[in-house]
């Protein structure tokens, strides 16, 4: 095993850039193509221009409540500024929040609150417009059921009192707690989740597993190179069989790639916050490496090898719903999702029927009898 290592290392300080291009391609692409889909995804919020005239906590809070919208970026400034870049078209639109709207709010008043200015071209002014008014309402209307509590203590003459202060607070945590409405999504087989309000764009392990399956499967092109004839007879000199050759250096490979696996789970809990099971990861990994192995088995020129593992994933891109999802596809063939490689991965799994069939392809392989070439 020693020397089949040194062998290794000696092959790869020839060819340590392609090597360490494709150990990384899968790492570095995952990362380019979510920064620049969330870019994307940034520039495209309709610009909204805030005017705060009124430093009031209820002022406050309602800022931060249009800045939360996903589809809303909020630029504060002065009414003259922003009045100016709206002429210029640079916002879709502009809210001043007047001087007194907490007042007005305390008593339930829902009159000159705000004043809203448009262009013609704000395209998106009335939705924005009308999510203002939406939270607005329901602040008037907190309000009102504020008083209507008061009232309510001192006809029934209840020892406990509360002040406004306290019955919009308890409000506020009953809404919180019991929302009316909850939507959660689900996307590449992922777990729903309602509390990531920075989705990303792309689900980010599907695709790195993509480009981790293309990788691989390029990365395992060393096979069809030692079953070269010209290099096949100095097998007959050595101690190893070419079989056994073959296992040692797939074992070598594939904790190469399980490093780089670690390496990249690290970057993307830290940059994604985005966390993976290691016994899923390390199924995914074997269970990739060993298909590798074997399609690589089944070539003899690379040309044809390369071509038919940028169809197969490009294929897994569409089929296995990494990337895009694929309901509609798995209610009409279940089958699909049973066959396809990644699913147990991407649904943080270990095994399927695909996972099986591997495996099974993989011992019939290692217990056949091996060629003797004389």
């Amino acid at each position: 095993m020693k020397y089949i290592i040194e062998t290794r290392f000696l092959h790869w300080k020839r060819h340590w850039p392609s090597l360490l291009f494709w150990l990384l391609i899968p790492l570095i692409a995952t990362i380019g193509i979510a920064k620049a889909a969330n870019a994307v995804t940034d520039d495209s919020k309709v610009p909204v221009g805030i005017v705060m005239e009124d430093e009031s906590d209820a002022a406050s809070e309602l800022r931060n409540e249009i800045k939360s919208t996903p589809f809303i970026r909020v630029y504060q400034l002065e009414e003259d500024v922003a009045l100016y870049r709206l002429k210029k078209h640079q916002l879709d639109s502009v809210f001043v929040i007047h001087d007194g709207y907490e007042e007005e709010i305390r008593e339930g008043s829902r009159n000159r609150l705000l004043t809203s200015y448009r262009s013609d071209l704000s395209f998106a002014y009335t939705p924005v417009k009308e999510m203002i008014l939406s939270y607005i309402q329901q602040e008037t209307g907190r309000s009102k059921a504020a008083y209507t509590v008061q009232e309510l203590i001192g006809h029934y003459q209840s020892t406990k009192q509360w002040t406004w202060d306290e019955i919009v607070a308890k409000s506020k945590e009953i809404q919180s707690e019991q929302d009316l409405l909850k939507t959660s999504f689900s996307f590449g087989d992922t777990e729903n989740s309602s509390q990531n309000n920075d989705a990303q764009l792309f689900h980010i392990w599907g695709l790195w597993a993509i480009f981790s399956l293309l990788s691989t499967l390029l990365l395992f092109d060393w096979i069809i190179h030692e079953k070269h004839a010209s290099v096949n007879v100095r097998f007959a000199f050595m101690r190893y069989s070419f079989k056994h050759y073959l296992v040692f250096n797939f074992i070598i490979y594939t904790v190469l790639c399980f490093i780089v696996d670690l390496l990249s789970v690290s970057i993307f809990s830290i940059i994604f916050q985005e966390q993976i099971s290691i016994w899923s990861l390390t199924s995914f990994r074997l269970t990739l490496s060993i298909a590798a192995f074997l399609m690589a088995n089944l070539f003899r020129r690379q040309f044809l090898y390369y071509t038919t593992a940028f169809a197969i994933a490009l294929i897994m891109a569409v089929a296995s719903g990494a990337i895009i999802p694929n309901t509609g596809m798995i209610q009409k063939w279940p089958w699909v999702d049973m066959l396809n490689p990644l699913q147990p991965f991407l649904s943080g799994g270990s095994a399927n029927l695909a996972t099986c069939i591997i495996m099974l392809f993989s011992i019939i392989w290692y217990f056949r009898k091996e060629e003797i070439h004389a």
